[in-house]
């Protein structure tokens, strides 16, 4: 059985990396709209969807716009663990 935390967390594997995120997790608790995120970051909202269930990695720049967006880290919002595949 998973812990909440768990499933809370997004993984993609590949190449021996984990990285989680929170973002669905974080929008949502905002009230925030995958379209509406999608919109003030200038992507498209398969972009986030795709950030969100752990198909795409988005990159260091579009990870920053989302931090900032929030106002948190990356590392709140993205957690990369190596070798724990």
């Amino acid at each position: 059985m998973e812990s909440k935390m768990e499933s809370l967390l997004y993984k993609h594997r590949s190449g021996g990396l984990l990285l989680d995120n929170r973002l669905a997790e974080i929008r949502r608790a905002r009230g925030i709209t995958q379209e509406e995120l999608a919109d003030v970051l200038e992507v498209s909202r398969q972009t986030i969807s795709s950030i969100e269930n752990g198909r795409y990695n988005p990159s260091i720049v579009l990870a920053f716009k989302i931090a900032r967006y929030f106002r948190m880290t990356i590392e709140e919002i993205f957690i990369y663990h190596e070798g724990e595949c």
